[in-house]
């Protein structure tokens, strides 16, 4: 029974390429949420204005920078698709 957990625990992380999730912040204000690479760059979340607070982006990265997802106005207004 043990050993099967430890090959779930040891696949989910395998294909999930050992993401995680955190939270970032400029100046004591949330930025991003969502999860990074081994490297530390962003995979898949959400951005927020550090002014307003609102969501900006909320979608993929690729290489840390915006790549597929929903953008949005800075007050989190009017959603349309975003693509690189």
């Amino acid at each position: 029974m043990k050993k099967a957990v430890v090959i779930a625990l040891i696949s989910m992380l395998v294909l999930t390429g050992c993401q995680k999730e955190i939270k970032q912040y400029q100046n004591g204000k949330l930025v991003f949420v969502g999860t990074v690479d081994s490297q530390g760059l962003r995979e898949k979340g959400k951005l927020y204005d550090s002014k307003t607070g609102k969501v900006i982006f909320d979608g993929l990265f690729r290489n840390g920078l915006m790549f597929k997802g929903t953008l949005y106005d800075k007050n989190g207004q009017n959603p349309h698709p975003y693509q690189e």
